[in-house]
């Protein structure tokens, strides 16, 4: 049996709905992406949505808007997908690492440590859909004067006390890459309840003109989203709350087979996650993963480094629980069209693996 990691949820109506748009011969962004941040605004429950091409440069647009610049620090968990911290250097900002805590996340009790007079804002990422503790980081950006800032690139659908993970922060992002439970292909999105911050963003989104065509107010780029890829995610979004609950009832399963055999890292209390990945946890996750392979499993390490230790960073400080998770962590087969019969053979394997 051939069992891939992940599949993107689309289906023949968005197919269809693709296809109409072709047939528009509109392609670039017009009405097609406003409806998409139309719907993505009452979805989330926020005032304003700003598309943009993919999950990075909606964090990168993010910054701008709120004014990160050379010289300013940002505090980033250290296990996360590395764009949490590379937007953060393509706007000569630098992020200054922390610990995440049990949920995979940033560690609200180890930001007062990595504040300085160059703090400018603290950035919460919901590490495989799991909500963050959004209570705690919110007081603890107030009680130092310093933004919290959203990276829900994995969130989209996740909750924290009733109210969406990315309606937390002064701004927030998600990411609509293939592997997302929500897919635009290549795509991502800016939400804010401030309306000056939201007109900011959509200029920069596009070269920086605000108001008069070919007047350009901000530094900016082209991070557009196209219709097409639009087109993509609105039958999606359509559709998403019974994806997310059909997508529930398989980490259930998944956890009712393997409850004797493996650890899991659960969402908080008062939270639900949108179950973006299913990981679990193994202490040789390399020879789980070939052994899974060499059966026709499909798995991923969601990462097998923390971000201080890419080269590109070479941090020498440690982040135990960081790089414990980085070390123990291993991503099971999750999508759309995954069925109970494979959710079965890949316990079995992994069953079998771990009896040896």
């Amino acid at each position: 049996m051939n069992v891939p990691w992940a599949i993107p949820n689309i289906k023949d109506e968005d197919i269809r709905y693709v296809k109409q748009v072709l047939d528009s011969g509109w392609y670039t962004m017009g009405k097609q992406v406003k409806k998409l941040e139309e719907d993505m605004s009452k979805y989330v429950g926020v005032k304003n949505a700003i598309a943009t091409n993919n999950g990075t440069t909606a964090l990168e647009v993010m910054f701008r808007t709120v004014n990160i610049k050379p010289g300013d620090e940002i505090i980033v968990p250290a296990h996360s997908y590395i764009a949490s911290a590379t937007a953060v250097r393509l706007v000569g900002a630098t992020p200054v690492f922390v610990d995440v805590d049990m949920y995979m996340n940033i560690d609200p009790e180890s930001i007062n440590d990595a504040i300085t007079d160059k703090t400018k804002a603290v950035l919460a990422v919901d590490l495989t859909g799991n909500p963050c503790d959004y209570d705690k980081l919110e007081n603890k950006c107030k009680e130092n004067d310093i933004m919290l800032l959203v990276d829900g690139a994995q969130s989209l659908g996740s909750t924290y006390k009733n109210k969406s993970c990315i309606a937390n922060g002064i701004m927030s992002t998600t990411s609509f890459h293939a592997a997302k439970v929500l897919t635009t292909v290549e795509g991502g999105m800016v939400f804010t309840n401030n309306d000056e911050l939201a007109e900011i963003a959509r200029a920069i989104r596009t070269q920086g003109e605000s108001g008069e065509k070919y007047v350009h107010k901000y530094l900016g780029g082209n991070y557009r989203m196209t219709d097409i890829s639009a087109a993509f995610a609105i039958k999606q979004l359509e559709r998403y709350n019974i994806t997310l609950k059909e997508r529930k009832a398989k980490v259930d399963y998944y956890k009712k087979l393997l409850g004797d055999v493996v650890a899991f890292v659960d969402a908080r209390q008062e939270s639900t996650s949108c179950n973006f990945i299913f990981p679990i946890l193994h202490y040789d996750c390399d020879s789980l993963a070939k052994f899974l392979n060499e059966n026709g499993i499909g798995t991923r390490r969601i990462y097998p480094m923390t971000i201080p230790q890419q080269p590109i960073f070479n941090v020498k400080k440690s982040y135990p629980l960081a790089e414990w998770f980085c070390q123990k962590t291993l991503s099971l087969p999750l999508y759309a069209d995954l069925t109970f019969k494979q959710i079965e053979y890949v316990c079995d394997k992994v069953k079998e693996y771990v009896k040896k």
